[in-house]
């Protein structure tokens, strides 16, 4: 990757709107040799472009991540229930004696106990919990 394509990656992560005349004067490139290397940077690297939501604003106060071991056979179930429910933001298959990493984002900490009673109720599983206190960085790393 060039180092211009980092730094036009750089400046699309700030999650604002994209403003090509702005990068281009940063960069001291021409608009259209900016505009050509974002349409390249989005067919080649960019899996989905997205806004990154404070959830406290939206009035989600509990966000945590559970690592969950759980029996082969309850896998796809668990995997099935989990990606239908509203509570949860992101699902990772990980190692290490777990199957899968869960991000939860609740109202309150209420919900997040209930939603773990939950699935402990219906699956057979072994849960360790994180709860993410604040986010110090977030969608940093460029190559």
């Amino acid at each position: 990757m060039k180092t211009s394509e980092k730094e036009i990656i750089t400046y699309l992560r700030k999650g604002k709107k994209v403003n090509i005349s702005e990068i281009a004067r940063k960069l001291n490139l021409p608009t259209s040799t900016v505009r050509d290397r974002i349409k390249k940077i989005e067919k080649r690297y960019v899996t989905k472009r997205a806004s990154l939501l404070d959830y406290s604003r939206l009035g989600y106060f509990s966000n945590a991540m559970l690592a969950i071991k759980i029996e082969p056979k309850e896998k796809n179930e668990f995997l099935d229930f989990a990606k239908k429910h509203e509570y949860v933001n992101s699902i990772y298959q990980i190692n290490s004696g777990f199957n899968f990493l869960v991000e939860l984002v609740c109202r309150d900490n209420l919900k997040l106990r209930n939603w773990i009673e939950e699935i402990k109720m219906m699956f057979s599983l072994k849960i360790m919990l994180f709860q993410i206190l604040k986010t110090e960085e977030k969608e940093k790393f460029i190559p």
